[in-house]
This record gives C-alpha cells, sequence and structure tokens, in this order.
C-alpha cells in the first residue's frame, strides 16, 4: 500500500565505523525518526502512564490511526530518552514516530520491570520516558484537558501550543504536499480525544499562567505559539489578519507571565512592519518555516506559499527579519529529506545534500539559524499516497554535518531558549543536527 515502504537490512555498526566522527546519539536518532518505532502491547501499558503524545500539530506517525489496533495514538509516549546500553549512549531525546512492525527494526518493550528500545531484537537502549506535568490534571470548564491547549515537549524545556489546529492552505492547489496538518485534525477528532481545533485567548492565557506561574517546574523555559497559515479574514478568526490574530495571544501571554520566559511564534513569512508588531507584542524568536529549499521543488512542494508569496520573497523576509529579532532568533524549519521524494524529488540523496548545505551557506551567512526536521511519511500527506523508499541514512547524517559545521563557521549563538545544545544535553526531538557537537 502507499506510504512508506519496508526498509532494506543494514548493519547498524557499518554506520558507527563509517561516521566515526559523528555522535552516535545522532545517527541512531535519525535512524528512529526515519524508520519509526513500534511499541509492544505491555510497552505502551505502561508508557500511557507518563506523559503520551497530543498530536498538537502533524501526526508525525508513519502509520495511520486507522490502523492503531492497540491504541497507540492514546498511549504511545509523546517523545522518548534512549540511553546507557551496550554503547553507553547518551540520553537522547527522540519524537515517537510511530509504525508497524513490520516496517521499523526499532521496538520499545517492557522488559523485567523496565522500558527498553531494541534495534532487530537486539538491546539497544534503556528508555526515559516524561512524567506527566502537574498541569495535566486539569481541565477547562468544558471538560477540555489543559494537554489539548499546550503540550509538554522537550521534555517540558518547550511549551507547545497550537492555537489553530487547521491551515488555510487548503487542497491540492495550496496544502505542502509533505504535511498532514488538516487530516490528522479530522483524523483525531474522529477517535473521540479531546482535540480543539481553535483555541481561545482566555482558555490559552488560563493554561500557560498555570504552567508558567502557578505550576511550574525548573524545566520550563519557553514557549512556542503556532497554528496553521493564515491568510483570509473569516468569522471564526473574528476578521483579523494573520499577525494581529497571533499578537492579540501575545500580548495576553506576556501581560500574565512577564518577560522572563522565551516566546517563539511561528507564522507565514512577514514584512518588515509585520515583524515589529509581534515583537512589540512580546515576540524573542520568529519561526517561518522554509521547508524546501530547491526553487523547482519549492513550487511543487509548498504551492500555496508560492502562490500566495513566493519563495524569493519568502527567503528574502526571512532574512530582513534579523534586523528585528536577531541573530539566533530567526528559526526557519526545513522538513529535511522530503525533497528526495518520489515522485518529484532528486534521484540522488547525495542531490538532497548539496540543497541543504547551499540552504545552510545561504541562510547561516545572513545571520539566520535555520532548523532542521527529520521528513517522517505521513500516510495521510499528498507524498504519503505514493510509494516512498526510506530515506538514506547517510542523506541525514551528512545534513546534520553540515548544519553544524556551517553553523560553527559563521559563529552564530545557539537557537534562542529552544533548547540546550550538544551529546546527553539536547532535548530537541525532531532532527540530530543539534544534538551534534563535543
Amino acid at each position: 500500500m502507499p506510504g512508506k515502504m519496508p526498509y532494506e537490512k543494514y548493519q547498524l555498526d557499518n554506520y558507527f565505523e563509517k561516521y566515526s566522527y559523528v555522535n552516535k546519539e545522532v545517527i541512531i536518532k535519525e535512524d528512529l525518526l526515519r524508520l519509526g518505532v513500534s511499541f509492544t502491547s505491555s510497552a505502551l501499558e505502561e508508557s500511557s502512564k507518563f506523559a503520551t503524545k497530543s498530536y498538537y500539530l502533524f501526526s508525525y506517525d508513519a502509520m495511520d490511526v486507522d490502523d492503531m489496533k492497540n491504541k497507540e495514538f492514546i498511549k504511545a509516549p509523546e517523545c522518548f530518552k534512549f540511553k546507557g546500553g551496550p554503547y553507553n549512549l547518551r540520553p537522547s531525546n527522540n519524537k515517537t514516530c510511530l509504525d508497524k512492525p513490520e516496517k521499523t527494526p526499532y521496538k520499545v518493550d517492557y522488559v523485567d520491570g523496565e522500558l527498553k528500545l531494541f534495534w532487530e531484537d537486539n538491546y539497544l537502549a534503556d528508555v526515559e520516558l516524561r512524567p506527566k506535568p502537574p498541569y495535566y490534571a486539569h481541565t477547562l470548564p468544558d471538560g477540555t484537558p489543559y494537554s489539548d491547549v499546550a503540550a509538554s515537549v522537550f521534555f517540558g524545556y518547550l511549551t507547545f501550543c497550537t492555537i489553530l489546529r487547521s491551515c488555510q492552505y487548503w487542497g491540492k492547489k495550496e496544502e505542502c504536499i509533505f504535511c498532514d496538518i488538516n487530516t490528522n485534525a479530522r483524523k483525531q477528532s474522529k477517535t473521540g480525544r479531546p482535540f480543539m481545533i481553535h483555541k481561545s485567548v482566555e482558555d490559552v492565557v488560563t493554561v500557560i499562567d498555570t504552567i508558567f506561574n502557578k505550576e511550574r517546574e525548573d524545566i520550563n523555559h519557553s514557549l512556542l505559539l503556532t497554528g496553521g497559515a493564515i491568510f483570509k479574514q473569516t468569522a471564526q478568526l473574528s476578521g483579523m489578519e494573520n499577525v494581529e490574530f497571533y499578537a492579540q495571544y501575545i500580548r495576553a501571554i506576556r501581560e500574565k507571565i512577564g518577560n522572563r520566559w522565551g516566546i517563539h511564534q511561528q507564522t507565514t513569512a512577514l514584512t518588515i512592519p509585520e515583524c515589529k508588531v509581534l515583537k512589540e507584542a512580546g515576540v524573542d524568536c520568529h519561526h517561518a518555516n522554509i521547508e524546501v529549499w530547491d526553487k523547482d521543488r519549492f513550487k511543487v512542494y509548498c504551492p500555496g506559499k508560492q502562490q500566495l508569496i513566493g519563495r524569493d520573497e519568502w527567503i528574502k523576509r526571512v532574512c530582513d527579519s534579523v534586523d528585528v529579532f536577531g541573530e539566533g532568533h530567526v528559526v526557519p524549519t526545513f522538513v529535511s529529506g522530503c525533497e528526495l521524494a518520489k515522485p518529484w524529488g532528486f534521484e540522488k540523496w547525495e542531490d538532497g545534500v548539496k540543497s541543504m548545505k547551499d540552504a545552510w551557506e545561504f541562510l547561516m551567512s545572513h545571520g539566520v539559524t535555520p532548523r532542521s526536521s527529520s521528513w517522517i511519511i505521513e500516510p495521510n500527506s499528498v507524498l504519503g499516497q505514493y510509494d516512498q523508499p526510506v530515506i538514506p541514512l547517510d542523506y541525514y547524517i551528512e545534513v546534520d554535518i553540515a548544519w553544524y559545521e556551517t553553523w560553527k563557521k559563521y559563529n552564530l549563538p545557539p537557537i534562542y531558549n529552544f533548547t540546550p545544545m550538544g551529546p546527553g544535553r539536547c532535548l530537541s526531538i525532531n532532527s540530530g543536527h543539534l544534538d551534534m557537537g563535543s
């Protein structure tokens, strides 16, 4: 069936030898993201006691929720750290990307009272899960769990609030073809779990006030606000335009929690005056996700972005915004690997690496700190409707190496209040580039 094809057999040790100068944690993390992981029934039952998947934006799963017969969608963890094991691995945080056992060599099992990560049935590492934070016990007056308003990610370092779980880039002429935000919203709603599409200012402020003021944990450092693209004024959004819609949340949050903690905001690429509105409202970091660097593929992969703003203008706006937010505070994401996807992608993975190197070089030379998010072949995206060969592990490792080397070349600061960097310290979940270093 369409989607991610079964992986080819390989030896993990061969990659450790080939890339002996790269941390093993980076290699395993990228492998887990590209191939996904399955959970045994006993591991799911144990995981359900911890912070479970909230599906705060996309599904991040390579299997359809309809195929989750063991209710993985409410039992699997939001993320997990792998550590120790025969390679004495440093703790590395990883997004839980679910797939069927026959399509991934990675499995989490519950053995002798402990969660363990296995590769091809070989014990690889111990597994640590994020305990449910205190605010997960609360609900709004209508019964909506606080966790559905704002998810605890990066083991609690980052609070992720998706204000609008739908995107106005709609249909084949507008939607990004690697993205499943709209189908994920429909699928999750059908499961019967609480899944609020549009969150009010009042509800968001209530939950954020609890997280950062009333029941703050020491690990809580930053808030990321996001939502689908907005370019139409609708009654649902009270007729507000993109910037003002999000700015109202920022102002209300800042009034409640002050300026101690960082606020990241994801929107479409903005003009300088629009950036200044968000900056004055209280935004520290802005994320206008570029997704794909190659000009021809950007047009195919991001038709709505191309039609409404255009690739060159999008990149210009991102670079210009450094003058508003500063270095380390402009953080566009790339969905690394999708530009190798069938039927429109590069034929050779080396060409995909070159494209990403070009992106890192151009953007970092302008003071931008781009972010890599390793592509999950989500079955309900447009690209998930095709038989997709698994992206080579070499590609992801080379992209991470290039990111780190370019970041050092331009002596850029870390991404502001996003995660600590380096092996054993990084809490980011979507790729290994921030786990690089020593």
